[in-house]
């Protein structure tokens, strides 16, 4: 009995401690924000900012990142301004947070959190989780959890990883990688596969851009260098289709890049890659090769 209580006293002050990390900012305007917690994030709903018949994009950056890293100060800005959807950030504020280490505590947290809005009437198919690098992971374990805590009775609308996180094999255990079975759809965006990403973090559709293993335009002489301007190229890009006025992005259904730069792709199925693509009837990989300079969205699918 003494054995049980002090497990269920440890798994409280593990989540109670990592709800007081999070802080969930609702972008009401481009300048204008309410800040929430786990507990109160519910009240969204009675925000007059807050449409009820939006999706929302919540956004979980990754580690090592705040909401000054040009990158994702460039994407929040993209949806803040955007205004088809509601639009949240996860925030902390220490920088350590975001850590495998804190992962599963923190995707507890959000779970929580969704549940409880899921529980006051907003519609989990509405919503849909976007997450960078070990971001991305976070997401998609607080799906899952929102799943299995509540008997799959709310099931997250959309899932994207953009260049989920490498974890390990370990970390891939204990935290989880991306999969179909996290949400209604779940895609994921590869840039850099060799030391940063994880090209194993796939869902129903997967985006390899470039070849997904490093970016032609991150030439640096620090290999370090070189796989974070690879690993980061994945919210530039998305942050270009956020701020786009029709779909951008064309790929090709393809098994390789090798295929797909030898145009044995070329008559595939297409699909654009970014905010737009709503189309849940994707399969499989998807190939796209973008221009050396922003604008990185090229006219054509073809190589």
């Amino acid at each position: 009995m003494l054995g049980k209580s002090l497990v269920l006293f440890f798994a409280f002050f593990a989540l109670a401690h990592a709800d007081g990390r999070l802080r969930f900012i609702f972008y009401e305007t481009p300048t204008s924000t309410t800040e929430y917690n786990v507990i109160n994030f519910h009240t969204i709903l009675n925000n007059q900012f807050f449409n009820r018949n939006r999706h929302t994009v919540l956004f979980h950056y990754g580690e090592g990142q705040t909401l000054a890293t040009p990158q994702v100060h460039d994407l929040v800005s993209s949806y803040a301004s955007n205004g088809n959807f509601n639009y949240v950030v996860i925030h902390y504020d220490s920088l350590g947070t975001i850590s495998t280490g804190n992962a599963n505590d923190l995707a507890e947290g959000i779970s929580t959190a969704l549940i409880n809005l899921f529980d006051n009437g907003y519609s989990s198919g509405q919503m849909d989780l976007l997450g960078f690098g070990l971001g991305a992971q976070i997401q998609a374990r607080a799906s899952r959890r929102v799943q299995a805590r509540t008997s799959r009775r709310h099931v997250i609308g959309r899932l994207t990883g953009l260049d989920p996180w490498g974890l390990g094999p370990i970390n891939s255990i204990t935290i989880g990688t991306l999969s179909s079975a996290d949400a209604q759809w779940v895609e994921s965006i590869h840039t850099e596969g060799n030391q940063r990403g994880d090209l194993e973090s796939n869902g129903h559709v997967s985006f390899f851009v470039n070849g997904g293993v490093a970016q032609p335009m991150c030439n640096q002489a620090l290999p370090t260098a070189r796989w974070d301007c690879s690993h980061i190229f994945a919210l530039s890009i998305w942050a270009e289709s956020v701020r786009a006025t029709s779909p951008v992005f064309a790929s090709l259904s393809c098994d390789t890049w090798e295929q797909f730069t030898a145009g044995a792709c070329n008559n595939n199925q297409i699909a654009h890659m970014g905010r737009s693509n709503a189309s849940s009837n994707l399969r499989g990989p998807f190939f796209l090769a973008t221009n050396m300079q922003s604008p990185w969205s090229r006219n054509q699918a073809q190589p």
